[in-house]
């Protein structure tokens, strides 16, 4: 371990000696079910994990007992409390309630427990010795509430919805990052073999059921900000289980896990933004050195300079996240991953040309129904991603046949991603949130009627096609859309096509729609979400990106009338991507049809 690691370590946590520890009242606990938000309790509880984290990293690499009296506060605070399950996931027995205060008798495993019984069960591993001359009755302490908290509910209970043995629940991210957390608590805690080994049957059953519910292509309908929590969870889980038994290093054969991989890759646009489908962001810190440890297991190249790059460009060690504490013990043990030696031998000139990341030029997810085409592999040019899918994906938004284009990693047509989570992010009030509702996407609203939520709305009649100089996806949308909206068929295709007019690097994105109603209607909205202002110039929509580049979008001017809308921002998420504001142009129908067509063409000016 270099000095400059451990001098991180040991600063980190000299901040946090003699420090007061966060209060959790009961009442701010209440808060969540009075006021809707997340954060008044989740932050002073993440601080008390982080604080600790910390303290315990310091010690590892101190180990002179400094650090001892510290840890010791912060483990029996953590222990003392009445439950470590977040207040938003109290319904996670019973979806239909959700209760202010925890029944002890019935503790609840969420991902708030999952991630504090890891911290609680590394500290002991770690300091187990010291603890133990330290405080004798503190080890027994931790894993007494592993016990409770962990290993006995695990045990009797099947009602967990994230364990997936409900064949009709939802199956999404939950399952391998409560799973990894949990292996951590039965490989190390559980000292009774014959429980130890009917619970890892069990655990390893609902990790089958996560991943059968995967594809071969590895598409995510999370969206990549999900990424390190659904596949990323997973490879943690695989790493313990091939830590046990070299047996299921023969996973990392398996096309599917490779591709599960190789999806957060796949949704990269460029300096630090992703393609934000679902529940993401269009600016992400990831788990670079997961990507890599997950690489380097599966022996893909392409994958693990695409982990050593993000991490580089995310500041290496300096940037961990102390927040995942079992991905880190991996970097920082050196059990798996080398980055921390990389980022020191490559000095400031080599990071620097290492910058520019190969990309596939075309990626189709039929899975999730969501295309990626790129200009180039090093990510010049237009990168648009389109989808279909329905309107009950896991993370969902509104969105099918919605579409992004950035030019050059400057984004053009945007999708705005997800503000903090509240209390309506999940549960029937969803869709009044703004951005999860079809009318900020790059869709239409018809008859005043936008998407409808549920799996039923879904893409139709889904092509996809690549050729190395076109790429296209087409869909109907019509499917997507309540029986009011009055649409018999709407036929969109997005496509990128590559050297037009034979000209290297001059390349259009094309948008194409065919519609047919039940009636003929005038009233038809078209949307276009962008980052930037845009102006109108020579019955031309453009957008000029801030390095100074134009996209022009040209349309037919006698179709439709043209309203740009700023749309201030206040959402401290959203504030962080896309600064304080973001704009909507509405285009309008501007006469009635009944049948008919039309094409938008983004193209460089």
């Amino acid at each position: 371990m270099s000095e400059s690691v451990r001098r991180l370590w040991i600063t980190a946590g000299e901040q946090h000696l003699q420090q007061d520890w966060p209060s959790l009242p009961a009442t701010l606990y209440m808060d969540y079910v009075r006021t809707g938000i997340r954060d008044h309790y989740q932050n002073p509880g993440f601080m008390r994990r982080q604080m600790l984290l910390r303290l315990v990293m310091a010690e590892c690499m101190e180990y002179k007992g400094r650090f001892l009296d510290d840890i010791v506060n912060g483990v029996w605070a953590i222990c003392e409390e009445s439950t470590w399950c977040w207040p938003a996931h109290l319904n996670n027995l019973d979806t239909h309630r959700l209760e202010e205060l925890p029944d002890l008798d019935h503790p609840i495993i969420d991902l708030g427990a999952g991630e504090t019984a890891s911290l609680i069960v590394w500290t002991c591993y770690l300091l187990q010795e010291a603890l133990e001359r330290h405080s004798p009755n503190l080890a027994k302490r931790m894993l007494r509430e592993l016990r409770v908290r962990i290993l006995e509910p695990y045990d009797r209970e099947d009602r967990f919805w994230w364990m997936s043995f409900d064949e009709h629940e939802l199956i999404n991210n939950w399952n391998p990052w409560c799973n990894s957390n949990v292996l951590a608590v039965i490989l190390i805690a559980e000292q009774d073999m014959a429980r130890k080994e009917r619970m890892l049957e069990k655990l390893l059953r609902s990790l089958d059921r996560f991943i059968g519910s995967y594809q071969k292509d590895g598409g995510c309908d999370e969206g990549p900000a999900y990424w390190g929590h659904a596949a990323g969870a997973l490879f943690n889980a695989l790493q313990l289980l091939c830590a046990v038994s070299a047996h299921y290093q023969e996973l990392y054969q398996d096309e599917k896990i490779r591709n599960m991989a190789r999806y957060v890759m796949n949704m990269y646009i460029g300096e630090g933004q992703f393609i934000s489908f679902a529940d993401s962001s269009a600016k992400l810190t990831v788990k670079a050195e997961v990507i890599y440890q997950f690489a380097k297991a599966l022996k893909d190249e392409e994958l693990m300079s695409f982990g050593r790059q993000m991490y580089l460009r995310q500041g290496g060690y300096e940037h961990w996240n102390d927040e995942d504490f079992l991905s880190n013990l991996q970097v920082i043990l050196g059990e798996t991953f080398q980055v921390e030696e990389l980022w020191r031998n490559s000095g400031k000139e080599d990071a620097e040309k290492q910058q520019s990341i190969l990309l596939p030029m075309d990626v189709w997810m039929e899975s999730v129904e969501v295309m990626v085409a790129r200009d180039t592999k090093e990510g010049n040019g237009f990168c648009l991603a389109a989808k279909g899918g329905h309107n009950d994906e896991s993370h969902n938004h509104n969105d099918i046949g919605s579409f992004i284009a950035y030019l050059n990693a400057e984004p053009v047509l945007i999708d705005a991603g997800v503000g903090v989570y509240t209390f309506k992010t999940f549960s029937a009030e969803r869709y009044s949130i703004w951005t999860m509702q079809s009318a900020y996407h790059q869709t239409p609203t018809i008859n005043g009627c936008m998407q409808a939520a549920g799996k039923n709305y879904r893409a139709q009649s889904v092509h996809y096609e690549a050729d190395g100089v076109i790429s296209r996806l087409a869909m109907n949308l019509s499917g997507a859309y309540p029986e009011e909206a009055g649409v018999m068929s709407w036929e969109r295709s997005v496509q990128l096509a590559r050297g037009v007019d034979g000209q290297e690097g001059c390349s259009e994105v094309l948008i194409s729609d065919q519609v047919e109603f039940k009636k003929e209607t005038q009233d038809i909205v078209l949307h276009w979400m962008s980052a930037s202002a845009p102006v109108m110039e020579a019955d031309q929509w453009v957008i000029s990106t801030s390095k100074g580049s134009k996209v022009a979008m040209q349309y037919d001017t006698e179709l439709w009338d043209v309203e740009i809308e700023p749309i201030t921002l206040t959402d401290k998420k959203l504030m962080g991507v896309w600064g304080s504001t973001i704009y909507r142009t509405n285009m309008r129908m501007k006469k009635a049809v009944l049948c008919g067509g039309w094409q938008f063409t983004l193209k460089c000016l």
